[in-house]
């Protein structure tokens, strides 16, 4: 599992990911299914990807497809559907196509995606965002389709802590009753383009530390990768790239400088089961 954020301000989009891929295995008891044991295999795999056309796509849920990891076949989808044919420029036709290619595999994966960009069509451009659950063979909308001066914020994946820090809370009285707690709305209208990718970074990291305390398996983790997506163009603020290191093999041994340390790089989160909150308020 993982944890995506895509965020909506007035101005641009913002989507972020973790990195870990988790392999995770399932022990039969009867007519139940527990899972045994979860395994972190890798803290370099992307979950975040940009179209030739400026349009941000995100994962969570199964990430391999026949063995392979989910990744390459989101490259393969941009490359050989996307690129070479040039079929899709918005948000909601690179949904569409995302959803036929996955559904042709057997069977078809429990993998989500988030589809985020601008319209592009003449005159001013909308923000457009998309759901696909492969699953379930459905594309919803994640943003009000009749109200584009709507903002906030959609994550999926590992969910709970951030639905606890801004979802609505309740707690159980002496008298037994429930009663909710204090709660303060986020003025996502306001939020400037670097606001947005605060929030981004903060909501994986604020996840990460949590579970980071919690007995359970640390399924998400890994670089943060975030992607800027503006009406007239699309850049990675921070993406992982690949390094050589050299190590030292005895006390003597001078090992060669890595990079200089990051947040990018020294990030780690941890995850588990799907989830997702919206909120949204009026700029």
């Amino acid at each position: 599992m993982s944890l995506m954020v895509t965020v909506y301000a007035p101005e641009g989009i913002v989507m972020a990911a973790d990195s870990r891929l988790t392999w995770s295995t399932t022990e039969e008891k009867g007519d139940r299914h527990m899972v045994h044991s979860a395994v972190s295999m890798t803290d370099s795999n992307y979950k975040v990807f940009l179209t030739p056309s400026d349009v941000g796509i995100s994962t969570y849920g199964a990430a391999d497809v026949g063995g392979v990891p989910i990744s390459r076949h989101i490259d393969a989808f941009i490359n050989e559907t996307l690129r070479l044919k040039d079929a899709a420029d918005e948000p909601a036709e690179v949904a569409s196509l995302l959803l036929k290619h996955f559904r042709a595999f057997t069977p078809p994966p429990a993998t989500h995606f988030y589809v985020a960009g601008y319209t592009k069509g003449p005159g001013r451009r909308f923000q457009q965002a998309r759901e696909v659950d492969i699953a379930r063979d459905s594309v919803v909308p994640t943003k009000p389709l009749d109200k584009p001066e709507f903002y906030g914020a959609s994550w999926g994946g590992e969910a709970y802590i951030m639905d606890r820090l801004l979802g609505k809370v309740l707690t159980m009285t002496d008298a037994e009753e429930f009663q909710p707690v204090t709660s303060y709305e986020v003025p996502w209208g306001f939020f400037t383009l670097q606001d947005a990718v605060d929030f981004a970074v903060y909501a994986i990291r604020s996840t990460i530390d949590s579970i980071r305390f919690q007995m359970r398996p640390k399924t998400v983790g890994g670089p943060i990768d975030v992607l800027v997506i503006k009406p007239e163009r699309a850049w990675w603020v921070q993406r992982k790239e690949l390094r050589a290191w050299r190590t030292a093999h005895r006390s003597n041994a001078r090992a060669a400088p890595g990079p200089p340390a990051s947040d990018a790089c020294r990030s780690r989160t941890y995850a588990g089961h799907r989830g997702l909150l919206e909120t949204w308020t009026m700029a």
